[in-house]
Order: structure tokens, then C-alpha cells, then sequence
């Protein structure tokens, strides 16, 4: 089947890196930058630009992907340093570039020299020097690191820094004549497009909606209490209100009349919500009808499979291959990989392994269940014979998993 970009439910996260390098062109850190698309930069918040290229290394694409064993320079205004979100920062991995337009605060120096003191290091962000810059940065100097010197400056102009403990970064490096000036300022460290322009990383992330409804399918297969899936289902309250109009379709047949979030869980189940979780996900109108109706029965038959083979299996594990089932098709739905999924939506890691490396008893079940899929003969056999299904037992299952509503 052709995989459809949908913009609602793929679309994408950016972030621009530039590194900056030593004087052996050895990479010593990395200036990480927003992007709203793949080319531009709209930044009508900085502080909400900070937060959001904080969010997506932490979050999306991960610390050891996007920097390695490296710091990684992020831009700072005042609004974000006096934010409560930066004490939950690991400070390790992050130098601040200060980007201040006038003289900070009596309460913006002491936040920042209590940041320092607890291990956070500072930049002033790249700027002509001269005595106007010195004048915004003076009375936190002694918390600075490092000064991002953009290379036009004129030379005299660093002995603006003489008696200070702080490393020069020269930017805008643009060509070898740039080079050589950096250089014989005495700069530690160059950065510009002499060396490498910066490179945009795209990030695939998942709709919010879709993140809440697999939230909640890895709840019930945690095996979790009422009250923890009562509490989840309250934090979605357009899932919750879908399933109200759910259970009050003409499906389900109630003596009492329905009060609470809780009651209705109580009373479906969990088994009946995994499977009504699955039907809003796989169900939901997007791209052509047909192609979908062939992917909601196509996974409808591979959920049924392996929760049947697992019951001959383990029953214990029952649960764990319905869901490996219904999240087997996500990517081909949303358009989006299986490694992005498994990532943003949080599965245990048994489920994980088996999605993306078909490890373990269920990974073993979903490899089964592709190649029946695939008419992949010496695989079936194998798999039969070591789980000892008789031939019998696995007609049944194939034969009610291609009726039109098997029944779990």
C-alpha cells in the first residue's frame, strides 16, 4: 500500500546545527538553532524558540543523536533564564548563550549567579565588540564562559577582554582570509559558513490525539488499576468524550444510567476499550476510504491472529500481542517510521522489541504473523512446530481471522 503524508497526524519537528570548531578543525561543540520549517526561522518568541530546541533535543530527536559527546550552544534571553524550566535542564549538555538588549536586572544577575554556582555555564551570543556590548554584559562578566566575537570586529576592539577568564569563539567565518583574521585575534574557537553552513534535522512527530490513545492502550496493557486509566482518560478530554458517544451508540446495554468516566470503564472493560482504542485509530477518515477500509481490516485480521496464537503460546501474554498487533500498522497509517513511533509513544519495552526488532515470544508471534501475511511456508512450519499448533488448530484461527468481525 502507498504510504499518504498527512499533515495533521506526521508533521515534522527542525532544528539547524552549526559546528563550532577548535583551531585543529576538531568539532568542540555544536550552536543549535529553531526552525519552524526545513529553510526558515520565524521566531516571534525567543523564549518559546528556546524551549521549543530544548524540548525537541531532550524529547524528540534525543542528546546522543543530534550532539554526540558534545556541548551544544542554545540562545537565552532574560524571559528564559528567570523561567522555572531551566533548573530542569540537565546542565551538562548545554552552554546559554546570553542575547540581552540592554542591562540585565539586580534580579536576572542573581538568578544567573546562582545558575552558575550550580554548575550551568554561560556565553555572551555573537555580537560586534565594543563598549556597548561590554556595558550590557559588565556586571556578569565573571559568570562567562565563553564570547561568540562575530569576525568583523575590529581587532583593538578585543583588548575590550584583557584580564578576563573567558574563551573567544570567532563567528561569521566566511572564507580563509576571515580564517586567518580569527585566528590572529586569538580566537579559540571559529564557527561560520567557511566550515559548514548550518544543517537542518527533520524529526517526524506524532499528533497529540494519537499520542493520548496509545497512552492509554499501554496503560491497559500495563495492566494498570481503574483509577490510573480513569486519571489518563481525564487528561484526554476529546478521547473521552468520544468514548461517551461510544458507549451510547446502541452497542451497549446498561440497567444504570451512566455518571462518570470511571463507571463507563468500569463496565466496558479493558479489553472491549483496547479494542474500541484501536477502531478510533485505525477508523478515522484520512486519505481515500477504500485504502483505509483495506488497512482496518487488514489489521483487524493480524490482531486477531496473534492474540489467538498467543492464548496457544502463553495466555499471560494475550494482551501484549493484541497491542504489538494494533500498533504493527501505525506507520503505514500515519506515515510515519516505526523507530518514531516507538520513541514518541512510550510502549514497554518488550513491545518495543518486538515491533522493531521481532525479539522475544512476541516479536516471534508478529514474525509469524507476517510471513502467513506473506504465504511465507517454511517460516509458518517452523514457527508451528516449535510452539506445537497443530495444523488444525491453526486453520481455525486463519479461517475466523478472515471473517468479516472475528470475535475476541
Amino acid at each position: 500500500m502507498q504510504k499518504r503524508k498527512d499533515t495533521k497526524m506526521a508533521n515534522n519537528i527542525y532544528i539547524a546545527k552549526q559546528p563550532i570548531l577548535d583551531k585543529d578543525s576538531d568539532v568542540f561543540a555544536y550552536e543549535l538553532l529553531y526552525r519552524d520549517t526545513m529553510d526558515t526561522s520565524n521566531i516571534k518568541n525567543r523564549k518559546r524558540a528556546t524551549v521549543s530546541v530544548l524540548s525537541s533535543v531532550l524529547n524528540k530527536f534525543g542528546v546522543d543523536n543530534l550532539i554526540s559527546n558534545h556541548k551544544a550552544f542554545i540562545k537565552a534571553d532574560e524571559e528564559f533564564i528567570m523561567h522555572s524550566v531551566l533548573s530542569t535542564i540537565p546542565k551538562e549538555y548545554f552552554i546559554f548563550s546570553l542575547q540581552f538588549e540592554t542591562k540585565p536586572s539586580d534580579k536576572v544577575k542573581k538568578k544567573i549567579a546562582k545558575l552558575h554556582d550550580d554548575g550551568y555555564i554561560f556565553a555572551v551570543n555573537d555580537a560586534i565588540l565594543d563598549e556597548s556590548i561590554m556595558e550590557i554584559y559588565r556586571d556578569i562578566m565573571e559568570y562567562i564562559s565563553y564570547i561568540k566575537v562575530d569576525v568583523n570586529t575590529p581587532r583593538e576592539n578585543l583588548s575590550l577582554l584583557d584580564g578576563l577568564d573567558i574563551e573567544v569563539i570567532s563567528t561569521k567565518v566566511e572564507d580563509i582570509e576571515k580564517e586567518k583574521k580569527a585566528i590572529e585575534m586569538g580566537s579559540q574557537y571559529l564557527q561560520g559558513f567557511f566550515f559548514c553552513k548550518p544543517s537542518v534535522q527533520k524529526q517526524e512527530k506524532i499528533d497529540p490525539e494519537l499520542e493520548n490513545i496509545i497512552r492509554l492502550c499501554n496503560k491497559i496493557m500495563q495492566d494498570c488499576s481503574v483509577d490510573e486509566l480513569v486519571e489518563e482518560f481525564e487528561r484526554s478530554p476529546v478521547v473521552s468524550m468520544q468514548l461517551l458517544k461510544f458507549i451510547n451508540s446502541g452497542l451497549f446495554h446498561f440497567r444504570q444510567k451512566l455518571s462518570s468516566i470511571k463507571q463507563v470503564v468500569t463496565l466496558v472493560g479493558k479489553t472491549k476499550l483496547t479494542q474500541w482504542l484501536m477502531l478510533m485509530i485505525y477508523s478515522a477518515p484520512r486519505g481515500e476510504g477504500i485504502a483505509n477500509e483495506l488497512l482496518f481490516e487488514r489489521v483487524k485480521n493480524r490482531t486477531y491472529i496473534m492474540h489467538e496464537v498467543a492464548k496457544n503460546i502463553d495466555k499471560s501474554i494475550v494482551s501484549n500481542a493484541y497491542f504489538v498487533g494494533v500498533i504493527s500498522l501505525m506507520d503505514t497509517l500515519f506515515s510515519v517510521s516505526k523507530r518514531t513511533l516507538m520513541r514518541e509513544l512510550n510502549v514497554d519495552r518488550d513491545i518495543k522489541e518486538a515491533i522493531l526488532r521481532k525479539d522475544g515470544v512476541l516479536g516471534e508471534i508478529y514474525k509469524f504473523v507476517l510471513a502467513l501475511e506473506e504465504f511465507d511456508e517454511k517460516h509458518i512450519d517452523g514457527f508451528v512446530e516449535k510452539y506445537k499448533i497443530s495444523k488444525e488448530a491453526l486453520e481455525d484461527i486463519t479461517l475466523s481471522a478472515s471473517m468479516k468481525h472475528p470475535a475476541i
